[in-house]
């Protein structure tokens, strides 16, 4: 046993050997950690599936939404945040791809969706909910349904600040 201790301090390169791959490993670990902590991605989430949304907060980015975007893909959306419950009209101006538009309660229930198509003629079609919403989810066509996301759903928020409205 004496032997085995005088070879390590023989050569101390040995324990760099050793060691550098439980570093590395537990290097990793850590790395992977605080990048899921300080990587926040906004997800709105039904029972099935989670959408990835931009934030449309302010005016001018609710005006902007998803006008003149060519493609949207399934697992991505936009979330339209209101100080307030109302009855928020949309239409589809501008607005090159067909959407699912889905409003939601303040107790984050699904009150109305939509299938919107894109206006081709003036005047546009103008989506109106018959129930007060306070957020707006607008995911691609189809999506809803194979989500099984329908009126009385209940839709989960991660990763979004709803007390900065």
């Amino acid at each position: 046993m004496k032997n085995k201790w005088n070879f390590f301090k023989r050569n101390p390169w040995i324990w760099i050997v050793i060691y550098l791959p439980f570093v590395f490993i537990l290097y990793i670990i850590v790395n992977n950690y605080f990048y899921e902590i300080n990587t926040i991605t906004p997800k709105v989430c039904s029972e099935t599936s989670c959408f990835t949304v931009e934030l449309a907060r302010t005016p001018a980015e609710r005006q902007q939404w998803l006008m003149f975007r060519e493609t949207l893909d399934e697992e991505y959306g936009m979330l339209f945040v209101f100080s307030g419950a109302e009855l928020h009209s949309f239409w589809m101006k501008n607005t090159l791809i067909p959407l699912d538009i889905v409003w939601i309660d303040d107790n984050f229930t699904v009150v109305q969706v939509v299938n919107a198509q894109p206006c081709i003629t003036d005047p546009c079609t103008i989506y109106t909910p018959q129930t007060w919403s306070t957020y707006v989810l607008e995911i691609a066509a189809g999506m809803a349904s194979k989500n099984d996301i329908v009126k009385w759903s209940v839709m989960k928020f991660r990763n979004i600040d709803i007390s900065s409205q």
